[in-house]
């Protein structure tokens, strides 16, 4: 289990990152509202037309989940646990999924494409740097054995969402979705669990089996 102050860090942590995020969202939305939400966020009419990007966008959110739930039983143990910080984890999930789309997906890949390089090379980046982002935070609490399967798992997941990207024909919403539904189920429980290091405990028990 958890104790308050671990829940008050965590509830510090998500609550911090979510109003940076929510402000940068504000920031492109008034810039020019529709560009946002057409372009942007991909909330048109042709993000609807092929019904295998909305297949493997669940393919992929619920395929991850289970695997964080699998390797991560503290995530798994609160799946279904509701309290005030997961209310913060809910407002934390959409904002960072529309962020990080936007940034690792739709930015980067769309940058590189422009210099013409080649898809595989765009979806390879995307998904090196996305997976190295989502590791540093291990890195700085000096869990150096537990950052390798954080970065390659993430890696993995931004390379999917990449593919995604291209098979919806640049087209960010599936990404966005997919990664909403992912943080809606993990968070802010694996941010809790990082706090607490209760992944570390879980992987020691398993090696001692």
């Amino acid at each position: 289990m958890y104790n308050r102050k671990d829940e008050i860090i965590t509830g510090l942590v998500l609550g911090s990152l979510s109003i940076a995020l929510t402000g940068s969202i504000i920031f492109w939305y008034f810039g020019d509202p529709q560009k946002f939400i057409e372009h942007r966020l991909g909330v048109n009419a042709e993000a609807f037309n092929n019904p295998i990007v909305w297949i493997l966008t669940i393919i992929i959110a619920f395929g991850y989940i289970l695997y964080t739930a699998k390797v991560i039983p503290f995530v798994r143990d609160h799946l279904f646990t509701f309290s005030w910080l997961k209310v913060i984890g809910v407002w934390a999930a959409f904002v960072s999924s529309i962020v990080e789309e936007i940034l690792f997906r739709q930015v980067l890949m769309d940058w590189l494409m422009g210099l013409d390089y080649s898809i595989l090379i765009q979806v390879l980046v995307s998904a090196f740097i996305f997976g190295l982002a989502h590791g540093a935070w291990v890195f700085l609490g000096g869990e150096l054995r537990i950052a390798l399967p954080v970065i390659l798992s993430t890696t993995i997941l931004g390379g999917l969402l990449a593919i995604l990207y291209i098979i919806a024909d640049r087209n960010i919403l599936a990404p966005i979705v997919a990664h909403i539904l992912i943080n809606l189920f993990i968070e802010p429980w694996l941010i809790l669990s990082a706090v607490t290091r209760k992944w570390d405990n879980n992987i020691k028990e398993n090696e001692d089996n």
